[in-house]
């Protein structure tokens, strides 16, 4: 069973990137803008860890902290803007295990969240799925010619043109990470907010789409700030310069 964190995090963007984030690394994520959302998650389901911000509309992070050490044997990371001295002091007196800024990868949360799992005796999701050398070894296989995109077990989804280029350019980014406005520049459209809000839509259309047709998980990341990598080996066939013979297949790097 996959452990449970809560995201108790006023900032909607960052709430659901590090969402989407711990979801596609196989947590399953309650995400909760307000310290009232967080006592009402609290009564369907209790947390293996709780991710807190300090500053929330209605609610001090620290309060919230000291509460569930109280109450419930379960991880608490603070995760803030504030950095100074003071702060972290006041941050693990609350009853923090890791107090972390918002300029932390979430890669680097997600590494901080595995220790906490273990003391609270929760396996985590996918064992050690943070080693690089655990990466599957076949390839998710994009055909441009036949708009479609494969997962290694040998399942297709067909996708749109928009989808296409979406995964094209992100499978050519060879593991690393891609700003929304790189991605919607490639896309052929004005880098806007309108834009860059557009492609989110996408991506999580053409995840719940690949998930539907195919029933493997999209590998594709988000990351705050930084923008979204596609972090299994993938390859590209049939392009329209390029026939399936001379393809080769794109390695990742294991910061993605």
């Amino acid at each position: 069973m996959a452990a449970c964190i809560f995201v108790v995090e006023d900032n909607q963007d960052l709430n659901r990137d590090l969402c989407e984030y711990l979801e596609i690394c196989g947590f399953d994520v309650v995400g909760c803008e307000s310290g009232q959302e967080f006592h009402n998650a609290l009564e369907q389901q209790t947390p293996t860890a709780v991710i807190f911000d300090v500053m929330l509309p209605d609610a001090d992070g620290f309060d919230l902290a000291r509460f569930t050490r109280t109450k419930i044997d379960c991880g608490i990371m603070m995760l803030t803007s504030l950095s100074g001295m003071d702060q972290h002091l006041a941050g693990y007196q609350a009853g923090a295990d890791v107090y972390l800024t918002k300029d932390s990868p979430l890669s680097v949360i997600e590494a901080a969240l595995r220790p906490l799992l273990r003391r609270v005796a929760t396996p985590s999701p996918d064992g050690d799925a943070d080693n690089a050398s655990d990466l599957p070894v076949d390839f998710w296989t994009l055909d441009r010619l036949n708009w479609t995109l494969t997962t290694p077990e040998g399942h297709s989804a067909v996708l749109t043109a928009g989808e296409r280029t979406i995964i094209s350019v992100l499978i050519e980014a060879n593991g690393g990470w891609l700003t929304r406005p790189d991605i919607v520049k490639a896309l052929g459209k004005a880098d806007t907010a309108e834009n860059c809000r557009n492609l989110d839509t996408a991506i999580r259309r053409v995840r719940q789409k690949i998930s539907k047709d195919t029933g493997a998980e999209l590998p594709v990341r988000t990351a705050y700030g930084r923008g979204y990598a596609f972090t299994s080996p993938g390859i590209i066939l049939q392009d329209d310069d390029a026939d399936e013979d001379t393809a080769e297949p794109v390695k990742i790097r294991s910061n993605a």
